[in-house]
């Protein structure tokens, strides 16, 4: 695909699989041919400049525009060179984004005054379609927040794990952007860049890099309080487990005293041992209890907690 704006001297060339354009391509810019034989060899994000000789700035590389949560293999990403009058790109899909976006970036690219301008439209599509999935993101995460009062177990964790790493996803591939960014200041003349698509860009930018800082703050909260409900939680488990074993430790020890089969126990043979074996046990059972009420040891256990209660 070629594209030339109405009115304006510049191209946009998807060169695609159309390999004759190299000796056209040459001849546009002395480091066209080495950005073409570097194609389809790499697929990591990358980033060259020339600013050797004036009036014939550049910069090239590649960009992940689009990467699946799931699978590290399933990302789409595409090449780039970049001059004040000549924009390529390779393995750009357009289809990827929406209609709407599509339709914005056919439209500014014709209003665009050079291939610069031209860029920053581009990027500044694939930042708004970045913007579109961090929004879902955010739906997913407000029902996360509240899903935390109501059920509280390792396929929750495992979920505020899988929001973290989506995150830190979505951090790798805004840092890219913004080495581009700043390349485009250290490469082109001030000049170029007061163009209202670049401020933009450095907008769009700033929000997502908010946006990630804030997520990144409210998962790591969300953490802190599933660690905090699962400690908690494991600490009356475990009071309540030893409160129990404590307090009826005198049926265990009496049971087993008068469990053994020893020919001789006196006892036995009292008419009143059985009631003088279960008042025992009872007695010491209910003086251990006593004594650790009075002590604290019970805490709050046998209390009922509220139905809004985190530590459920």
């Amino acid at each position: 695909m070629e594209q030339t704006t109405s009115g304006n001297d510049w191209k946009w060339i998807d060169i695609g699989k159309e390999q004759n354009l190299r000796q056209k391509l040459v001849k546009e810019h002395q480091m066209c041919e080495s950005w073409m034989d570097a194609l389809d060899q790499n697929d990591w994000n990358a980033i060259g400049i020339s600013t050797a000789m004036e009036g014939e700035e550049a910069i090239w590389g590649n960009l992940t525009y689009i990467q699946s949560m799931e699978e590290k293999e399933n990302s789409n990403v595409f090449s780039f060179f970049l001059t004040t009058n000549l924009l390529l790109t390779h393995r750009l899909d357009l289809s990827t984004f929406s209609k709407e976006a599509q339709e914005e970036l056919t439209m500014n690219m014709k209003r665009a005054e050079n291939a610069l301008e031209g860029f920053t439209v581009l990027l500044n599509t694939i930042l708004y379609s970045f913007l579109q999935q961090i929004d879902q993101f955010e739906y997913r995460l407000r029902e996360l927040i509240w899903e935390i009062k109501e059920n509280n177990n390792l396929q929750l964790l495992d979920r505020i794990s899988q929001s973290r790493h989506e995150l830190i996803i979505w951090n790798n591939l805004v840092i890219p952007v913004i080495e581009l960014q700043l390349a485009i200041e250290e490469t082109f003349n001030e000049n170029l860049l007061e163009i209202f698509s670049f401020r933009q860009l450095c907008k769009r930018l700033k929000r997502i890099r908010l946006l990630i800082t804030e997520y990144m703050k409210e998962v790591e909260a969300l953490t802190d309080l599933e660690s905090l409900v699962s400690s908690q939680r494991g600490n009356e488990i475990m009071k309540t487990l030893t409160v129990i074993t404590t307090v009826f430790m005198p049926s265990t020890v009496f049971g087993a005293i008068w469990g053994m089969n020893f020919k001789f126990m006196p006892e036995l043979d009292e008419k009143y041992a059985y009631v003088f074996a279960l008042s025992t046990i009872l007695l010491t059972t209910g003086l251990i209890y006593l004594y650790m009420h009075k002590k604290g040891w019970t805490g709050e256990i046998l209390h009922t907690r509220s139905k809004n209660s985190l530590f459920k």
